[in-house]
């Protein structure tokens, strides 16, 4: 038997493994290219190389139970949505009927409810978000979800905080996930009023020396608002002066982005439980107050 030939073997199908694993897990194609050729070329230390430095087990470590945990609430989610899609009276409109096919991929691939009569307001900067937030938070009912990555300590985001503690205060479950990093500013002061006046405030991935992170590397980026499971804000504006030009002048230096206003968005919910989930590391109960499965009876303007 040449133990040599099979020795040569057994490498060549660990180094293929490894190779499309480098392949699979690396983001981009400089790495790729260089972790390929480190364990082409460098028989036994790049392959060493490459799972001592290639890979990011923190990375694993930080989000493998987060991505169980999401993946069985979007299943639990999953039937219900189906279910209602199927079994509405939007099942018979004649345009969903001549779509079914579509309507059902979209169900279950986005896990997003067609629904009718619904309407996209875009709200252009922070001059016309913010009002038709404020005034969409004040006539909240039964619950508020938030998730901003920045959310600072200034004009807007004391504003923003008074309100979000009044509906506390009025009864209203009032829940904000904050990212532990890009919100540091409402650490020490705004946090702990709103936690005092009722507010659920709880940082995403927690960051013990602020000095020492100096990376945005996994945090949430997310700018989600949901009120009472049927209207929802989503874009690119955090909770910000930064986003107001209150001079109204074109070189004011404030930031320019556009945002959306939603009246029925369950999707937003959905991405808002799974991100709580992990930040406070149980389960949210009782789904179904969060999720009115029922057509939107908003008139298209």
């Amino acid at each position: 038997m040449n133990w040599v030939l099979i020795i040569e073997l057994l490498y060549i199908g660990i180094l293929l493994t490894v190779c499309l694993r480098i392949i699979y897990d690396t983001r981009t194609s400089s790495k790729t290219l260089a972790y390929l050729l480190i364990a082409i070329f460098l028989p036994v230390a790049g392959m060493v190389f490459y799972f001592s430095f290639g890979i990011n087990y923190r990375k694993r470590k930080l989000y493998n139970g987060k991505w169980l945990v999401d993946e069985d609430l979007l299943e639990s989610l999953r039937s219900t949505i189906e279910k209602y899609t199927l079994t509405s009276s939007l099942a018979k409109q004649p345009e969903l009927k001549q779509n079914r096919e579509l309507a059902s991929l979209l169900s279950r691939g986005l896990r997003s409810l067609p629904t009718r009569n619904n309407r996209v307001k875009v709200l252009v900067n922070g001059e016309e978000k913010f009002p038709e937030l404020m005034d969409a938070i004040r006539k909240a009912e039964h619950h508020i979800h938030i998730e901003y990555y920045i959310f600072e300590d200034d004009e807007i985001g004391t504003q923003f905080a008074e309100l979000l503690m009044e509906k506390a205060r009025q009864g209203v479950q009032v829940r904000v996930i904050y990212d532990d990093f890009g919100s540091r500013a409402i650490r020490k002061k705004l946090v702990p009023r709103m936690r005092e006046a009722g507010v659920k405030a709880f940082p995403f991935h927690r960051v013990i020396f602020l000095l020492l992170a100096n990376r945005i590397n996994y945090r949430n980026h997310r700018k989600i608002v949901v009120i009472d499971g049927k209207t929802a804000f989503t874009g690119g504006m955090n909770v910000s002066d930064n986003y107001v030009n209150k001079q109204g002048l074109p070189n004011s230096g404030a930031i320019r982005i556009c945002a959306l206003m939603v009246p029925e968005f369950i999707i937003c919910n959905t991405y808002f439980f799974a991100t709580g989930n992990f930040a406070r590391g149980s389960k949210l109960n009782r789904m179904s107050f969060y999720f009115p499965l029922r057509p939107s009876k908003a008139a298209i303007p």
